[in-house]
Protein backbone atom coordinates (compact mmCIF):
# COMPACT_ATOMS: atom_id res chain seq x y z
CA UNK A 1 0.00 0.00 0.00
CA UNK A 2 1.39 3.38 -0.99
CA UNK A 3 1.72 6.20 1.50
CA UNK A 4 0.02 9.53 0.91
CA UNK A 5 2.24 11.94 -1.01
CA UNK A 6 1.58 15.31 0.55
CA UNK A 7 2.98 18.84 0.60
CA UNK A 8 3.76 19.09 -3.09
CA UNK A 9 5.46 22.08 -4.71
CA UNK A 10 2.35 24.25 -5.13
CA UNK A 11 1.32 23.62 -1.53
CA UNK A 12 4.79 24.39 -0.15
CA UNK A 13 4.88 27.64 -2.10
CA UNK A 14 1.35 28.61 -1.05
CA UNK A 15 -0.01 28.60 -4.60
CA UNK A 16 -2.57 25.94 -3.67
CA UNK A 17 -4.00 24.45 -0.51
CA UNK A 18 -5.51 21.07 0.24
CA UNK A 19 -8.97 20.84 1.75
CA UNK A 20 -9.28 19.46 5.25
CA UNK A 21 -13.06 19.39 5.05
CA UNK A 22 -14.44 15.91 5.72
CA UNK A 23 -16.91 15.00 2.99
CA UNK A 24 -20.17 13.43 4.16
CA UNK A 25 -23.72 13.05 2.85
CA UNK A 26 -22.61 13.03 -0.78
CA UNK A 27 -20.25 11.22 -3.12
CA UNK A 28 -17.91 13.34 -5.20
CA UNK A 29 -16.56 12.37 -8.62
CA UNK A 30 -13.17 11.78 -7.01
CA UNK A 31 -14.66 9.31 -4.53
CA UNK A 32 -16.62 7.52 -7.27
CA UNK A 33 -13.46 7.19 -9.35
CA UNK A 34 -11.52 5.91 -6.33
CA UNK A 35 -14.13 3.24 -5.63
CA UNK A 36 -14.11 2.13 -9.26
CA UNK A 37 -10.30 2.06 -9.37
CA UNK A 38 -10.18 -0.06 -6.22
CA UNK A 39 -12.82 -2.38 -7.66
CA UNK A 40 -10.93 -2.62 -10.96
CA UNK A 41 -7.71 -3.65 -9.17
CA UNK A 42 -9.71 -6.07 -7.04
CA UNK A 43 -11.19 -7.76 -10.12
CA UNK A 44 -7.78 -7.87 -11.80
CA UNK A 45 -6.29 -9.63 -8.77
CA UNK A 46 -8.96 -12.31 -9.10
CA UNK A 47 -7.86 -13.35 -12.58
CA UNK A 48 -5.29 -15.59 -10.89
CA UNK A 49 -7.94 -17.40 -8.85
CA UNK A 50 -11.40 -17.23 -10.38
CA UNK A 51 -12.52 -15.38 -13.49
CA UNK A 52 -16.15 -15.81 -12.51
CA UNK A 53 -16.12 -13.70 -9.32
CA UNK A 54 -16.82 -10.31 -11.01
CA UNK A 55 -19.71 -11.88 -12.92
CA UNK A 56 -20.92 -13.60 -9.74
CA UNK A 57 -20.91 -10.24 -7.94
CA UNK A 58 -22.93 -8.55 -10.68
CA UNK A 59 -25.36 -11.48 -10.81
CA UNK A 60 -25.85 -11.40 -7.03
CA UNK A 61 -26.44 -7.65 -7.12
CA UNK A 62 -28.87 -8.01 -10.04
CA UNK A 63 -30.99 -10.63 -8.29
CA UNK A 64 -30.80 -9.76 -4.58
CA UNK A 65 -29.82 -6.09 -4.45
CA UNK A 66 -31.70 -4.69 -7.45
CA UNK A 67 -34.35 -7.45 -7.23
CA UNK A 68 -34.46 -8.02 -10.98
CA UNK A 69 -35.23 -11.10 -13.08
CA UNK A 70 -32.24 -13.38 -13.68
CA UNK A 71 -33.49 -13.97 -17.25
CA UNK A 72 -32.83 -10.30 -18.04
CA UNK A 73 -29.28 -10.44 -16.67
CA UNK A 74 -27.96 -12.28 -19.74
CA UNK A 75 -28.00 -10.96 -23.30
CA UNK A 76 -26.77 -13.74 -25.52
CA UNK A 77 -23.16 -14.36 -24.56
CA UNK A 78 -22.93 -11.19 -22.45
CA UNK A 79 -24.21 -10.25 -19.03
CA UNK A 80 -25.34 -6.91 -17.63
CA UNK A 81 -22.72 -5.02 -15.57
CA UNK A 82 -24.15 -3.73 -12.28
CA UNK A 83 -21.46 -2.46 -9.90
CA UNK A 84 -19.78 0.18 -12.06
CA UNK A 85 -22.92 1.65 -13.70
CA UNK A 86 -24.56 1.91 -10.27
CA UNK A 87 -21.64 3.89 -8.82
CA UNK A 88 -21.52 6.42 -11.67
CA UNK A 89 -25.29 6.90 -12.03
CA UNK A 90 -26.09 10.45 -10.88
CA UNK A 91 -29.75 9.51 -10.36
CA UNK A 92 -28.85 7.15 -7.51
CA UNK A 93 -28.54 8.61 -4.01
CA UNK A 94 -25.04 8.58 -2.48
CA UNK A 95 -25.99 6.37 0.46
CA UNK A 96 -27.56 3.78 -1.84
CA UNK A 97 -24.18 3.50 -3.56
CA UNK A 98 -22.56 2.90 -0.18
CA UNK A 99 -25.27 0.31 0.50
CA UNK A 100 -24.24 -1.56 -2.63
CA UNK A 101 -20.54 -1.33 -1.78
CA UNK A 102 -21.29 -2.72 1.68
CA UNK A 103 -23.50 -5.46 0.22
CA UNK A 104 -20.60 -6.65 -1.94
CA UNK A 105 -18.16 -6.70 0.99
CA UNK A 106 -20.56 -8.52 3.30
CA UNK A 107 -21.62 -11.01 0.63
CA UNK A 108 -18.03 -11.85 -0.25
CA UNK A 109 -17.14 -12.25 3.44
CA UNK A 110 -19.70 -15.06 3.69
CA UNK A 111 -18.46 -17.00 0.65
CA UNK A 112 -16.53 -19.94 2.04
CA UNK A 113 -14.74 -20.53 -1.28
CA UNK A 114 -13.49 -16.95 -1.57
CA UNK A 115 -10.05 -16.00 -0.23
CA UNK A 116 -10.30 -13.48 2.61
CA UNK A 117 -6.98 -11.89 1.65
CA UNK A 118 -8.46 -10.53 -1.58
CA UNK A 119 -11.37 -8.95 0.28
CA UNK A 120 -9.08 -7.53 2.99
CA UNK A 121 -6.88 -5.93 0.34
CA UNK A 122 -9.95 -4.48 -1.39
CA UNK A 123 -11.30 -2.99 1.85
CA UNK A 124 -7.87 -1.63 2.83
CA UNK A 125 -7.51 0.06 -0.55
CA UNK A 126 -10.96 1.63 -0.16
CA UNK A 127 -10.08 2.91 3.31
CA UNK A 128 -6.78 4.27 1.99
CA UNK A 129 -8.59 6.22 -0.73
CA UNK A 130 -11.36 7.41 1.59
CA UNK A 131 -8.77 8.76 4.01
CA UNK A 132 -6.76 10.37 1.20
CA UNK A 133 -9.86 12.13 -0.16
CA UNK A 134 -11.15 13.14 3.31
CA UNK A 135 -14.25 11.02 2.78
CA UNK A 136 -15.92 10.56 6.16
CA UNK A 137 -16.52 6.82 5.88
CA UNK A 138 -14.51 3.64 6.31
CA UNK A 139 -15.07 -0.09 5.87
CA UNK A 140 -15.11 -1.63 9.35
CA UNK A 141 -15.81 -5.35 9.68
CA UNK A 142 -17.18 -5.38 6.10
CA UNK A 143 -19.63 -2.54 6.89
CA UNK A 144 -19.53 1.13 5.85
CA UNK A 145 -19.46 3.40 8.86
CA UNK A 146 -18.49 7.02 9.47
CA UNK A 147 -15.49 7.81 11.62
CA UNK A 148 -13.84 10.95 12.94
CA UNK A 149 -10.28 9.65 13.35
CA UNK A 150 -8.10 6.75 12.32
CA UNK A 151 -7.19 6.08 15.96
CA UNK A 152 -10.83 5.52 16.86
CA UNK A 153 -11.24 3.25 13.86
CA UNK A 154 -8.27 1.14 14.98
CA UNK A 155 -9.70 0.89 18.50
CA UNK A 156 -13.02 -0.44 17.18
CA UNK A 157 -11.28 -2.88 14.82
CA UNK A 158 -9.02 -4.17 17.61
CA UNK A 159 -11.99 -4.77 19.92
CA UNK A 160 -13.74 -6.77 17.19
CA UNK A 161 -10.72 -8.78 16.03
CA UNK A 162 -9.72 -9.89 19.53
CA UNK A 163 -13.19 -10.62 20.88
CA UNK A 164 -14.93 -13.94 21.34
CA UNK A 165 -17.97 -14.65 19.21
CA UNK A 166 -20.65 -13.27 21.53
CA UNK A 167 -18.79 -9.99 22.18
CA UNK A 168 -17.96 -9.66 18.49
CA UNK A 169 -21.63 -10.17 17.65
CA UNK A 170 -22.70 -7.29 19.91
CA UNK A 171 -20.04 -4.98 18.44
CA UNK A 172 -21.07 -6.02 14.92
CA UNK A 173 -24.67 -5.10 15.70
CA UNK A 174 -23.60 -1.82 17.28
CA UNK A 175 -21.79 -0.87 14.06
CA UNK A 176 -24.64 -2.12 11.90
CA UNK A 177 -27.23 -0.05 13.79
CA UNK A 178 -24.99 3.00 13.86
CA UNK A 179 -24.29 2.70 10.12
CA UNK A 180 -27.89 2.48 8.95
CA UNK A 181 -28.47 4.99 6.18
CA UNK A 182 -29.84 7.56 5.96
CA UNK A 183 -30.86 7.42 9.64
CA UNK A 184 -28.88 5.42 12.24
CA UNK A 185 -30.60 3.35 14.93
CA UNK A 186 -28.87 5.12 17.83
CA UNK A 187 -30.79 3.45 20.65
CA UNK A 188 -29.95 -0.08 19.57
CA UNK A 189 -26.38 0.84 18.68
CA UNK A 190 -25.81 2.16 22.21
CA UNK A 191 -27.48 -0.90 23.71
CA UNK A 192 -25.23 -3.28 21.76
CA UNK A 193 -22.09 -1.31 22.67
CA UNK A 194 -22.70 -1.46 26.43
CA UNK A 195 -23.84 -5.08 26.14
CA UNK A 196 -20.49 -5.94 24.56
CA UNK A 197 -18.77 -4.47 27.63
CA UNK A 198 -21.07 -6.45 29.91
CA UNK A 199 -20.31 -9.65 28.00
CA UNK A 200 -16.54 -9.18 28.39
CA UNK A 201 -16.80 -8.41 32.10
CA UNK A 202 -18.97 -11.48 32.65
CA UNK A 203 -16.51 -13.65 30.71
CA UNK A 204 -13.65 -12.47 32.88
CA UNK A 205 -15.44 -12.96 36.21
CA UNK A 206 -18.21 -15.52 35.70
CA UNK A 207 -20.72 -13.07 37.20
CA UNK A 208 -24.28 -12.97 35.87
CA UNK A 209 -24.63 -9.18 35.42
CA UNK A 210 -22.44 -6.13 34.83
CA UNK A 211 -22.56 -4.63 38.33
CA UNK A 212 -21.51 -7.90 39.96
CA UNK A 213 -18.81 -8.39 37.33
CA UNK A 214 -17.33 -4.94 37.95
CA UNK A 215 -17.15 -5.64 41.68
CA UNK A 216 -15.40 -8.96 41.08
CA UNK A 217 -12.74 -7.80 38.61
CA UNK A 218 -10.19 -7.04 41.32
CA UNK A 219 -10.94 -10.34 43.04
CA UNK A 220 -10.12 -12.11 39.75
CA UNK A 221 -6.75 -10.42 39.60
CA UNK A 222 -7.76 -7.68 37.16
CA UNK A 223 -7.03 -4.41 39.01
CA UNK A 224 -9.34 -1.68 37.73
CA UNK A 225 -9.55 1.70 39.50
CA UNK A 226 -12.94 2.35 41.06
CA UNK A 227 -13.39 5.56 39.07
CA UNK A 228 -13.02 3.58 35.84
CA UNK A 229 -15.73 1.26 37.07
CA UNK A 230 -17.88 4.27 37.97
CA UNK A 231 -17.57 5.48 34.39
CA UNK A 232 -18.87 2.19 32.99
CA UNK A 233 -21.66 2.14 35.60
CA UNK A 234 -22.67 5.63 34.45
CA UNK A 235 -22.83 4.46 30.84
CA UNK A 236 -24.89 1.46 31.92
CA UNK A 237 -27.24 3.59 34.03
CA UNK A 238 -27.72 5.93 31.08
CA UNK A 239 -29.01 3.03 29.00
CA UNK A 240 -31.51 2.11 31.74
CA UNK A 241 -33.15 5.52 32.04
CA UNK A 242 -36.89 5.72 31.45
CA UNK A 243 -36.52 8.58 28.97
CA UNK A 244 -33.89 6.98 26.71
CA UNK A 245 -35.65 3.71 25.80
CA UNK A 246 -32.30 2.01 25.19
CA UNK A 247 -32.22 -1.19 27.23
CA UNK A 248 -35.88 -1.07 28.29
CA UNK A 249 -39.13 0.23 26.86
CA UNK A 250 -39.44 4.01 26.59
CA UNK A 251 -41.47 4.98 29.67
CA UNK A 252 -41.65 8.73 29.15
CA UNK A 253 -40.88 11.21 26.41
CA UNK A 254 -38.10 13.72 26.59
CA UNK A 255 -34.82 12.35 25.28
CA UNK A 256 -33.68 10.92 21.97
CA UNK A 257 -30.10 9.56 21.84
CA UNK A 258 -28.09 11.27 19.12
CA UNK A 259 -25.77 9.89 16.48
CA UNK A 260 -22.87 11.57 18.27
CA UNK A 261 -23.76 9.71 21.48
CA UNK A 262 -24.02 6.39 19.64
CA UNK A 263 -20.58 6.94 18.12
CA UNK A 264 -19.13 8.02 21.47
CA UNK A 265 -20.47 4.86 23.11
CA UNK A 266 -19.15 2.63 20.32
CA UNK A 267 -15.65 4.12 20.55
CA UNK A 268 -15.63 4.30 24.37
CA UNK A 269 -16.90 0.76 24.88
CA UNK A 270 -14.43 -0.59 22.31
CA UNK A 271 -11.59 1.24 24.06
CA UNK A 272 -12.67 -0.12 27.47
CA UNK A 273 -12.80 -3.67 26.09
CA UNK A 274 -9.26 -3.25 24.75
CA UNK A 275 -8.16 -1.76 28.09
CA UNK A 276 -9.63 -4.69 30.03
CA UNK A 277 -7.76 -7.18 27.86
CA UNK A 278 -4.45 -5.34 28.28
CA UNK A 279 -4.86 -5.21 32.07
CA UNK A 280 -5.87 -8.87 32.16
CA UNK A 281 -2.85 -9.85 30.06
CA UNK A 282 -0.50 -8.12 32.51
CA UNK A 283 -2.11 -9.70 35.58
Amino acid sequence: MFEHIKNLFSERKGFASTSNIVLRDEMSEEVKNAILSCYCRFCQSLTYTSRTIPQDIDEELWIHFLNKNLRDFFDGSYYTPVFEPYIVDDQIIWYQKLDMLEYVCRWLSKRSNFGSNYLNDFEKSLNFEFERLNYGYRIVNHMVTDVTSEEELKSIEMAIEESKDNVKEHLDKAIENYSKRPDPDCRNSIKESITAVEAVCRQLTGADDLNKALKQLNEKGIPIHERFKDGIRSFYNFTNQEDTGIRHALMKEGYTPSKAEAYFMLVSCSAFINYLRMINAKS
